[in-house]
């Protein structure tokens, strides 16, 4: 349920360039200048990025961004794939800081 194609291999190594912009305030900047070049330099392949419009967003201590999907699979939706619907309120709130209670 990637939102770009990349290798799982990739994962941490995205995870970790993620943190590091939100905790330094140089990578952070580098992000907002250029979020295609900031991807990339975290290991998504240049063919993953091609002709997408890649906006960053940002959180803070008072404002919350989700983000909507374009669509999800509709049969797993309508049949109530309890498996589906976890892994789409996961991606919905676990990008968030604040507790799941």
């Amino acid at each position: 349920m990637a939102r770009i194609p990349v290798k799982r291999t990739a994962i941490n190594t995205i995870g970790k360039a993620f943190g590091e912009a939100a905790n330094d305030p140089r990578k952070r900047e580098a992000f907002r200048a250029d979020p295609v070049g900031y991807l990339r330099s975290c290991g998504i392949a240049e063919e993953s990025l091609a002709g997408l419009n890649v906006v960053l967003h940002e959180d803070d201590d008072s404002t919350l961004h989700f983000v909507l999907p374009s669509r999800v699979d509709a049969q797993r939706l309508e049949g109530e794939d309890q498996e589906y619907l976890n892994a789409l309120g996961t991606a919905a709130v676990l990008g968030c800081c604040r507790p799941v209670i």
